[in-house]
């Protein structure tokens, strides 16, 4: 298998993202925001069929492995990485350019006082 080529200034871009990262509850001290904002996409919507086993002595709860699948959804999110907290959670059918846009604007929305932001 071949290797891929190297990222072009890979090292510089790596120390950029945790210079950002290592900034972000200073810079909110003076009202700038660092938000990290992550996706995940065909994420299953699981239902199982049967209720969990319960323990017995000697034994740990058990869950059957049998589920009816409802289907899959995206999730995008937005964290604010001075605080730890999740500021923005859009769950959807579809992850377009559209969607992802219009959970940028939202998560922008939330903040109106925002001197600046760093979104990675």
């Amino acid at each position: 298998m071949a290797k891929s080529p190297p990222e072009p200034k890979f090292e510089e871009k790596v120390i950029d993202i945790c210079n950002t990262y290592q900034l972000a509850q200073e810079r909110a001290k003076e009202g700038e925001y660092t938000i990290s904002i992550d996706e995940m996409t065909g994420v299953q919507a699981l239902e199982r069929t049967e209720e969990d086993l319960p323990m017995r002595p000697g034994k740990i709860q058990r869950r059957e492995f049998e589920y009816i699948r409802h289907g899959t959804q995206t999730l995008i999110a937005s964290f604010d990485v001075a605080s730890g907290r999740i500021t923005q959670a859009t769950v959807g059918d579809t992850r377009t350019e559209l969607d992802y846009l219009i959970h940028i604007q939202t998560t922008l929305q939330n903040k109106p006082d925002a001197l600046k932001w760093h979104l990675v």
